[in-house]
């Protein structure tokens, strides 16, 4: 009996590769001679990197650039195999500083050093970023010049507030191998680069800040993109979810063809997650993202579909009922929560310990022979 795991993180708290253990054991104890494939997973803001390299084999690389507050910082990208190189950007681009004060920059920089490396496929996940300058300081480390009405340098590493300052932008010096590169931009959130949809409008709440101080960000980075518009006839406001990373999204869509993809259509492409399902007779999955993220899409919702799609017995086992109906309404044969409400305090052990129950429960339901001749005798 082939069984396919594909467990997401638990908010933080467990992640994909760990899941996928937990739920493999449980798996093995129940069914004999199973042969198990486990799917690591990810989403737009987390474990990209890690589940890429559990399948392709490469190298990771360590390179000194700065945070999204111009501090030092040790970025860490990886290179597979088979020539796609890896960027998870909110490893690197973190802040403490107000976010007027945040930039980009460290992401150039690191493009930068991949690009020195004979990169000729990027794929980032732009999720849980810290800066929201529209991409200006990440183009400046990249090549990128601007200047004001006098002819002055703008340095744009200093923070969205220096974007009003901007006059004149200078893209000659911007790096060559850039448009000889494929582009990918992982995003599972759905926003424009700015206005009512854009990634800071929108999520504002849960930085700490207040809907002025939102708006008035959001109004710098759509005088950015004016300024692109006028002088490089740049146009970033129709890009899908182009505000991921704070419009880092919409500038390399709108500058180099970057693709802008949810998490699910990346694995499908790593993983080939269909013929997996499709050749499955049981699968497992589950995930443990708030609702409060407002991710577009995640992969356990496509792997639902198709699970219905080629009629296989599948069981959800999440950290809380938010996706029930959606799954109920998908053909999903069985739901399982692990608590009515996320909690703050878990241990990785505890959560890991909660799923293999809930796992192994399913299984002994879903392997359950009902013998109604035993039961009339």
């Amino acid at each position: 009996m082939r069984v396919l795991v594909a467990m997401d993180e638990f908010n933080g708290i467990v992640s994909s590769y760990e899941a996928n253990r937990y739920v493999e054991e449980a798996v093995a104890s129940q069914i004999e001679g199973a042969d198990i494939v486990q799917v690591p997973l990810f989403n737009g803001r987390h474990e990209l990197m890690d589940s890429v390299f559990l399948w392709q084999s490469g190298t990771k690389y360590r390179v000194n650039v700065h945070d999204a507050d111009m501090e030092p910082v040790e970025a860490v990208y990886g290179k597979t195999e088979s020539g796609m190189t890896i960027i998870e950007a909110d490893l690197f681009l973190q802040g403490n500083k107000p976010i007027v004060d945040r930039s980009s920059y460290g992401l150039g920089e690191v493009i930068a050093a991949a690009l020195e490396n004979d990169a000729q496929h990027i794929v980032i996940s732009l999720g849980n970023i810290a800066s929201f300058d529209g991409g200006a300081g990440m183009l400046q480390a990249l090549g990128a010049k601007y200047y004001n009405d006098e002819g002055e340098s703008i340095d744009a590493s200093k923070g969205v507030n220096v974007l009003k300052y901007i006059r004149h932008v200078d893209f000659s010096g911007l790096n060559p191998r850039l448009s000889k590169t494929r582009f990918q931009l992982v995003s599972d959130f759905s926003s424009k680069m700015y206005g009512k949809a854009s990634e800071i409008m929108q999520v504002y709440p849960l930085l700490g800040i207040s809907r002025e101080e939102a708006a008035a960000v959001d109004n710098l980075v759509w005088y950015f993109s004016e300024i692109l518009k006028n002088e490089t006839r740049t146009v970033t406001s129709t890009v899908e979810r182009g505000g991921a990373g704070g419009g880092v999204a919409a500038v390399l869509a709108a500058l180099y063809n970057a693709e802008v993809l949810t998490s699910h259509n990346l694995v499908d492409q790593i993983t080939h997650l269909e013929s997996l399902i499709e050749q499955a007779d049981l699968i497992m999955f589950g995930e443990g993202i708030n609702e409060q993220d407002q991710l577009l899409e995640t992969t356990t919702l496509r792997i639902a579909e198709l699970a219905t799609k080629y009629h296989k017995p599948c069981i959800a086992i999440n950290a809380t009922a938010d996706k029930f109906d959606r799954y109920e309404a998908l053909g999903v044969t069985g739901m399982f929560n692990l608590f009515m409400k996320m909690p703050k305090n878990y241990t990785s052990f505890e959560a890991g310990l909660q799923i293999r129950f809930y796992a192994v429960q399913a299984l002994k339901l879903l392997t359950t022979s009902f013998d109604n001749d035993e039961k009339q005798a």
